[in-house]
């Protein structure tokens, strides 16, 4: 059941991975992010939180891309600016909580949640890894409903969005149902130039992510790691682990496994990329679970 608490490219690529292990099938099978990718579980499975939860709001910047790419990992792939298999780093993790507030909820087969709204910011705070966004919003007949955004990731993470700050919310959120986990998503953007200030998703798969961060598209790559159950994954318990491609229309992109981080520089803006979890399940009735975050600030 819903919990509803009141509020809810010439590119220069700058990577800096932070290591975390992988596993997958064929090697370096890349597949668009597509609603087949299913979900496990993260920390917390619940319906849309309802309280008073924030989101930090960046101002975009507008200068021109850089046009050199370099690699600053020597052990990285040049092409992607991520790793192959790697182990994962305890450190590098991540999360995200949205408070929906009073939106309404669709009911159906599964319950559902859908915003495209118009926002202002009304607070923004961020301290040791920790970002929470109170925003105001309006879409259609709803006007000025408080939705709240939470981020965890590592503490050097920060955005650049501020109090005052017009943004637009696309986010998501689904109930558990028949063979489906819940989840959410979310991604804020400026109003003025469309810049992606900071997303994160906590769902089964990317399904439906990608049209919304607009210059930013999402790839599941596959066979990054050997498989954990061989030959034979038919209702096996071990995961995969999948990596995701991040890639900028100006041309920077960047792979990573779950347990890694990596960052690039796109029209003025530098983007950090944390993958907290990137796991493709095999066992009947089960699936996928994706968690990562991505946040920009003025280059």
């Amino acid at each position: 059941m819903l919990s509803r608490n009141r509020f809810p490219l010439h590119a220069l690529i700058l990577v800096s991975a932070i290591l975390a292990p992988a596993c997958k099938p064929e090697e370096g099978a890349t597949t668009d992010t597509d609603a087949t990718d299913s979900a496990a579980t993260d920390t917390t499975a619940s319906e849309p939180t309802t309280g008073d939860t924030d989101t930090a709001a960046s101002e975009p910047t507008t200068g021109d891309t850089d046009t050199a790419a370099t690699d600053t990992d020597t052990d990285t792939d040049t092409d992607t600016g991520g790793e192959a298999c790697i182990p994962p780093d305890p450190a590098v993790t991540a999360s995200i909580a949205i408070d929906f507030g009073d939106w309404p909820i669709i009911d159906g087969e599964q319950q559902m949640i859908e915003v495209a709204a118009a926002c202002t910011v009304q607070s923004a705070t961020q301290a040791d890894g920790e970002i929470h966004v109170a925003l105001l919003c309006s879409q259609d007949e709803q006007v000025d409903v408080a939705i709240g955004i939470t981020v965890t990731a590592p503490a050097d993470f920060t955005t650049d969005i501020s109090d005052g700050r017009s943004v637009t919310l696309d986010a998501y959120w689904q109930g558990e149902g028949h063979h489906v986990g819940e989840g959410e998503w979310f991604v804020l953007r400026a109003s003025d130039d469309d810049a992606v200030l900071l997303a994160g998703v906590r769902h089964d798969s990317n399904y439906g992510v990608n049209e919304a961060l607009g210059a930013i598209t999402i790839n599941t790559v596959e066979g990054v790691c050997p498989l954990p159950c061989g030959d034979d994954c038919f209702d096996t318990s071990d995961p995969e682990r999948v990596a995701f491609q991040f890639v900028h229309d100006e041309g920077p992109s960047i792979e990573l496994v779950d347990g890694s981080r990596g960052q690039f520089l796109a029209l003025g803006r530098k983007f950090d990329a944390v993958v907290s979890t990137a796991e493709k399940y095999y066992c009947l009735n089960c699936w996928s679970w994706y968690v990562w975050v991505v946040g920009s600030v003025p280059a």
